[in-house]
């Protein structure tokens, strides 16, 4: 027997009553920076928390080449280290033809994409520029690993969803499981004698600018950051759908991405977005974290380039940017 037609049973579409009054717990509401100070005190420990455990110990890194290729401008080596004891990453370390020590550097964050880290370095265009390899070509040493569940770290029953559950099973948040493994990644990057420790940058596409505005949040020995593709909010993006390795547990309690894009500040962020990317819309999560800014006194550190394209990577101004801010010219 089929209920009355007027009676709402979709339990979805029942906590669609909650949105318009929900609002997260600390959700940066200020415009000092004794109010921006004390947010980032509140809110840093307990986002580490929610995206946690971390592993209390670093093991050792154990880093291996496995293979190299040469160009006219950059080697290539296939790299292995470790993250934990019993997790492997592999990567594509890309070092330009006569680079020296104190070199700086910059960890590529793939999107959310099949093939991984083989899209940031060897891309056919589909997803604009290979980062990986372009910044390369101008004289950065660029790091790009697999990220969990993708590339050659994925798994034949499944990708993300497969993993979710599994470290879901375990304890474990699929974003902060991500996000240690590119701190490690920062940690084989400072290992590195043509690296300088301090000049350390990331760019990230889609997934990978979903990771990487929570890793430089947590991490702050990256000292600039390209955001390309997902810098957006919870509430038009997870709330509608996407990939569940986009959804932190209880995320939206806390608080929104653009606050945890403000726990950036004052370092340079660069956001870049193709303006038929209507599904991961800019505005008004730009503005959220541009106030956060501009509470730290750091306005200046923060900009949008907006672009006549999709889903993509354009690089047009970001990477010379963040080749530009490594180098100190910026600063």
């Amino acid at each position: 027997m089929s209920p009355p037609s007027e009676i709402q049973l979709s339990s979805a579409e029942l906590l669609d009553h909650n949105f318009p009054n929900h609002s997260p717990r600390l959700s940066f509401d200020g415009d000092t920076v004794d109010a921006w100070q004390d947010w980032r005190a509140q809110l840093l420990p307990e986002l580490r928390e929610q995206l946690g455990p971390f592993p209390d110990e670093a093991v050792p890194l154990n880093p291996r080449i496995v293979a190299t290729e040469s160009s006219d401008k950059i080697t290539i080596h296939k790299v292995i280290y470790h993250s934990r004891a019993d997790t492997p990453i592999p990567a594509y370390l890309s070092i330009p033809k006569g680079a020296t020590a104190k070199t700086p550097a910059v960890l590529c964050i793939h999107g959310h994409v099949p093939d991984g880290k083989e899209s940031v370095i060897s891309g056919d265009g589909e997803f604009g520029s290979p980062y990986g390899r372009d910044l390369a070509e101008q004289g950065v040493i660029t790091l790009c690993p697999d990220n969990a569940g993708m590339g050659e770290r994925a798994h034949p029953s499944g990708g993300c969803d497969f993993l979710w559950r599994r470290l879901n099973y375990l304890g474990y948040d699929l974003t902060g499981y991500r996000v240690y493994d590119l701190m490690r990644g920062v940690d084989y990057l400072q290992s590195l004698p043509e690296v300088d420790k301090t000049r350390i940058g990331i760019a990230g596409l889609s997934g990978g600018c979903w990771l990487g505005i929570v890793h430089a949040a947590l991490d702050e020995r990256v000292q600039a950051a390209v955001l390309s593709g997902y810098f957006t909010t919870f509430a038009q993006t997870s709330w509608f759908g996407h990939c569940v390795c986009h959804h932190p547990k209880g995320i939206g309690e806390l608080c929104e991405m653009p606050d945890i894009a403000g726990l950036i500040a004052p370092r340079p962020i660069f956001v870049e977005w193709g303006t038929e990317d209507v599904s991961r819309p800019v505005h008004p999560a730009f503005g959220m974290t541009q106030r956060i800014y501009r509470a730290a006194n750091a306005n200046d550190q923060i900009t949008l380039q907006e672009f006549d394209a999709g889903h993509l990577f354009s690089g047009e101004q970001s990477l010379p940017w963040l080749i530009q801010t490594l180098s100190g010219r910026n600063r």
